[in-house]
């Protein structure tokens, strides 16, 4: 076969070595009655999902599914799914978890790595610069600074444990329970906190107690944004391109060599 026309062949494989774009889950939650609505707004299906609320003692409860309204295993895009809801009594004091309502929805991705989606129903007043903590994730790990304020007594912190594509590298094993939020008590003697929320590196929640209630303070993700489930050759994507225009050039190139050959051979 001529090499010109061979190139050509190969063409298709280059060009087709375009970046890859994955689909993103997000869901809806609205409260009537006492049944709570669940929606997938995304684009791709979740797996198995299971919506929770947050008691004040940090303890994360399952809610049951309302009767004639199962969660199916794969929830594709728009579906939708009821749960009960049943309302707690009055909080004892604006400082209390559940005057925030905080719910929860876990859910596995169609590769199999485990996610969580946090959400507020009250949504809290962001912290002030006097209760912001210094925090972020270091060397895999979430790192919390005790606060300067002396005044500043107690911090809840809020995640989805995430161990993303890492868990799927390893033997198969069962998913382990979301921990429970965390109580932070600070004291003059107080060390800095290193804690694991696990390897997919999760947006993180303080929630800082003060008189008039919970302020918020939102640690970003430690992981780069739409990187957590991409493979490594994705992200070599502009060499794939050039390695495409070359190939498409060199292939043209010889294909018009090709040709002009031919053609002098036949005018012999």
């Amino acid at each position: 076969m001529p090499r010109g026309w061979f190139c050509l062949l190969l063409l298709p494989v280059f060009i087709l070595a375009l970046p890859a774009h994955a689909g993103n889950i997000s869901f809806n939650l609205t409260i009537n009655g006492n049944r709570l609505l669940l929606s997938n707004q995304g684009d791709s299906p979740a797996f198995d999902p299971v919506v929770m609320r947050l008691l004040d003692n940090g303890h994360w409860e399952v809610l049951p599914p309302a009767a004639g309204s199962p969660t199916p295993v794969e929830f594709r895009p728009q579906a939708q799914a009821e749960m009960v809801w049943t309302e707690q009594p009055a909080p004892p004091s604006p400082a209390s978890l559940e005057t925030l309502r905080p719910v929860m929805v876990r859910f596995f991705d169609q590769a199999g790595a485990s996610f969580g989606q946090i959400s507020f129903f009250n949504q809290p007043q962001p912290a002030g610069s006097d209760l912001i903590l210094d925090a972020g994730y270091e060397h895999g790990k979430l790192r919390i600074a005790p606060p300067k304020n002396p005044e500043h007594k107690v911090s809840w912190l809020v995640w989805a444990q995430e161990e993303g594509i890492a868990a799927l590298t390893d033997s198969l094993t069962t998913p382990q329970p979301q921990p429970d939020a965390l109580r932070i008590q600070w004291g003059k003697d107080s060390k800095e906190q290193n804690l694991d929320l696990g390897k997919g590196l999760p947006t993180a929640f303080l929630l800082h107690e003060t008189p008039q209630g919970l302020r918020l303070q939102v640690v970003p993700t430690g992981r780069a944004p739409g990187r957590q489930q991409r493979t490594a050759w994705l992200d070599r994507g502009d060499r794939f391109r050039s390695a495409a225009m070359i190939a498409l050039l060199a292939g043209l190139a010889l294909l018009a060599w090709h040709v002009a050959g031919t053609r002098q051979r036949h005018s012999i």
